[in-house]
């Protein structure tokens, strides 16, 4: 989506609903990436807040940082009439899984575990443990 999407919307007064799974990551090039072995480098994000732009173009917009509040945020973006936008700020470590695991994958993504150790980004490799398996 560009921002001259978003102008358009309003100009057009059309009632679309936008949400943002807002990683500050590039998910599925870095997910690649692990799957491939290779420590990734270039995925991570600066993202703005998109709630805040979309409202200074006169769109309805939510920012949820909380996930407790995804359910009155989603409320609010659909009981709205116009043009809506939901920033939802989500787990950078969220690993998005395909419809089948290959043992090519799997292969790829325990030497990429390796590299990222040995080039010292345990931390990493800690937190998308944590991310993925540990109950929230």
């Amino acid at each position: 989506m560009l921002m001259g999407d978003l102008i358009t919307l309003v100009q057009m007064k059309l009632p679309v609903k936008v949400i943002i799974f807002n990683n500050g990551v590039l998910g599925f090039v870095a997910l690649e990436m692990k799957a491939a072995g290779f420590v990734e480098l270039g995925t991570d994000l600066q993202n703005p807040d998109f709630a805040a732009m979309a409202r200074v173009m006169g769109i309805f917009a939510r920012r949820v940082e909380d996930p407790g509040d995804l359910p009155g945020a989603i409320d609010e973006l659909f009981n709205h009439d116009g043009p809506g936008l939901l920033d939802v700020v989500t787990a950078t470590q969220e690993l998005s899984m395909p419809p089948t695991i290959e043992p090519a994958q799997i292969k790829g993504f325990s030497l990429w575990l390796l590299r990222a150790v040995m080039s010292g980004r345990g931390d990493e490799v800690i937190d998308v443990a944590k991310t993925n398996l540990l109950p929230r």
